[in-house]
């Protein structure tokens, strides 16, 4: 166990720690509370309730707010979680970038994100990799001013396949382990991990466009495409975690042989990666651009979209139609109510969207096409270190099985 074994507690002490910890994860999920809804949630008496409260007090763990509206009577008062009793780390270990963020129990960023290069396509073993992850999270912890012994759980986000128990399949595999026990063992602390899309999808969700939606689609594209699903307001993982492999639908157009060994993949036509190769290809080729072959970058063709050359622009429409049409597959298997466009293509805003639109117009049944709503992201780059936040609220709040507690 990470933690303490609670379990080995005697038994009135063990009834006193649960009942802490089912109040902490209350408030923490609800903000601030009065006793009484405090009682309903718990199904504990009033008199349980404030004893427990003044020992919650006293450990540091809740601040007391003071008096709130009356709803009728005596103005009741009003407690919170103290922000600094304890920190949530989140960890965006991205294909270019690593981020790392420490939230406080207000669900606010302490300082800034901290942002590092990424060694993950750097052609380093998996234990370089993992060498620098510790170093980095070591400053930032320092450079923060953080105690380590306040972080209680973190939440990390990673590219490519990975499936429920932590084994990624692309990224940082390891033959007799998994990513998520060598962080674990690497940080003394319980560690979710989850596929950056499903994150994307799950920070949407909770902080940006598909708050409300009960039936969200999130599309990441970056240099590769992924997909998060909100199903019945929950996020959906598929049987063994691993659903959502949206860069690997089939879609018409050349057989091109894509690193999964598969031919025709959505990937070779629309991502990034797929964007900047077509890119080279006119550049040979002579086409009118003011794009360079000399480093050349899916951003640096977002830019010259923006800047209106028209190579560029026809490049991201292509891309777009792409979509589009693999997103009709999808209306028509889930019916969802949103679709929100996520990932470094948004900075071509106007041009992806409206491409993805008429796309979806041409292929899908009007009356599915007219239920769902298409979105930009407004979360930027920040959307998997704020969903690693997501991810780590969703097992205080869903998971059963997890011995996870902040308390």
């Amino acid at each position: 166990m990470l933690t303490e074994n609670k379990t080995s507690l005697p038994g009135l002490k063990e009834k006193r720690y649960q009942q802490k910890k089912n109040i902490i994860g209350d408030l923490y999920r609800m903000g601030e509370l009065s006793k009484p809804e405090i009682c309903r949630l718990t199904n504990m008496t009033t008199p349980t309730i404030s004893k427990i409260i003044d020992e919650l007090i006293e450990e540091g763990w809740v601040i007391d707010q003071g008096q709130g509206a009356s709803i009728g009577g005596k103005r009741p008062h009003i407690f919170s979680l103290n922000p600094d009793a304890a920190y949530i780390m989140g960890v965006d270990i991205g294909r270019e970038h690593l981020k790392i963020a420490i939230f406080n129990l207000r669900k606010e960023i302490i300082g800034s994100i901290q942002n590092f290069p990424s060694l993950l396509e750097a052609h380093q073993d998996n234990d370089t990799i993992i060498r620098d992850l510790k170093i980095k999270i070591e400053k930032s912890l320092i450079d923060l001013k953080i105690p380590r012994s306040k972080i209680k759980v973190a939440g990390f986000s990673l590219p490519g396949l990975l499936d429920s128990e932590g084994n990624s399949f692309t990224y940082l595999n390891f033959e007799n382990t998994n990513i998520r026990k060598i962080l674990e063992d690497m940080l003394h602390i319980p560690i979710f991990i989850d596929n950056d899309s499903t994150i994307m999808a799950m920070a949407e969700h909770a902080f940006g466009a598909a708050q409300g939606a009960s039936h969200a689609l999130c599309v990441n594209i970056n240099e590769c495409i992924g997909l998060g699903m909100i199903l019945n307001s929950r996020p959906y993982n598929g049987f063994k975690g691993m659903a959502g492999e949206f860069g690997h639908i089939r879609i018409s157009g050349p057989e091109t042989l894509c690193y999964c060994g598969k031919a025709g993949c959505l990937e070779t036509i629309a991502s990034g990666r797929a964007i900047v190769k077509a890119a080279l290809t006119g550049i040979k080729e002579g086409k009118a651009t003011a794009l360079s072959n000399n480093k050349l970058t899916f951003a640096a063709i977002i830019q010259a979209a923006k800047q209106d050359d028209i190579f560029a622009i026809e490049l991201l429409q292509k891309a777009g139609e792409k979509i589009g049409e693999a997103l009709a597959s999808l209306i028509h298997l889930f019916n969802p109510e949103l679709i929100v466009i996520g990932g470094e293509i948004t900075g071509a805003n106007e041009i992806i969207s409206s491409s993805v639109r008429q796309a979806i117009d041409k292929y899908t049944i009007t009356r599915l096409k007219n239920q769902c709503e298409i979105k930009i992201s407004t979360l930027t780059d920040h959307s998997c270190i704020l969903g690693t936040l997501s991810l780590v609220m969703e097992h205080l709040y869903y998971d059963m099985e997890s011995n996870f507690s902040l308390y």
